[in-house]
């Protein structure tokens, strides 16, 4: 409670004990100030000296202690802008940002193909042996060539994609397609006339893959490279 309020209802509370012994003594002039008796004036005057009193005593009693203020230079510091340290480096966390969304926007396209065409040219050299004009050479010599990439390619295909056919009925075997057939799993060909159900003799049993197991592109930028080239230093 404040000083001032304390002081305020122990005035009232004074003033009101002062009132009632004053009247006391109007009521019993004879008995209080008969021959200018003092108990009569103390009696009048003792509240109010008593208030005095106590209103220096609480006067001298220390301030509760409140919850420090700020000054102005405290609170124009709280409003102040962030030190530009800090704005570089929030521009810098959204550029980061921004270059990771373009990654991911790449991914799919470019760089699945550019993992899996240099995952066959690096253990099949299938690049090299499309790229190659292969006309000057003998069937034998073409023959051991395509071995080499076949087998190359083959443990890439294998170790990067699980490989499932379309159809699982050999190829040779009869097979009934159904109205509702998926176009782009099955491809008619032939003596095509009426509408579906269909039947047919299966040609290409197809492929799909069940898992893809490419590397994590690791690169921050674009690339064309499918394989780097190769110096020999001496």
């Amino acid at each position: 409670m404040k000083k001032g309020t304390i002081l305020t209802i122990s005035f009232f509370l004074f003033a009101c004990v002062s009132g009632l012994t004053g009247y006391i003594v109007y009521l019993h002039q004879d008995l209080f100030l008969k021959n200018n008796n003092w108990e009569g004036w103390a009696l009048a005057a003792g509240p109010m000296a008593a208030w005095l009193i106590f209103a220096m005593i609480v006067a001298s009693l220390p301030s509760g202690k409140g919850e420090p203020q700020k000054d102005e230079g405290e609170v124009e510091g709280d409003s102040q802008e962030p030190p530009p340290e800090s704005a570089d480096k929030e521009e810098e966390a959204q550029a980061i940002q921004e270059e990771e969304k373009d990654i991911e926007k790449l991914y799919p396209k470019e760089v699945a193909v550019v993992q899996l065409l240099g995952l066959l040219q690096r253990e099949g050299r299938l690049i090299d042996f499309l790229q190659e004009d292969i006309e000057p050479y003998e069937d034998a010599q073409i023959g051991a060539a395509v071995r080499e990439v076949h087998r190359g390619c083959r443990n890439a295909l294998m170790n990067t994609l699980e490989l499932r056919p379309v159809l699982d009925a050999g190829e040779g075997s009869e097979v009934e397609i159904e109205e509702d057939f998926d176009p782009s799993k099955i491809r008619l060909i032939g003596n095509l006339h009426g509408n579906p159900p269909y039947k047919g003799i299966i040609r290409h049993c197809g492929w799909r893959f069940t898992k893809l197991n490419l590397p994590e592109w690791t690169g921050k930028e674009k690339t064309d490279v499918i394989a780097p080239a190769e110096v020999e230093i001496e």
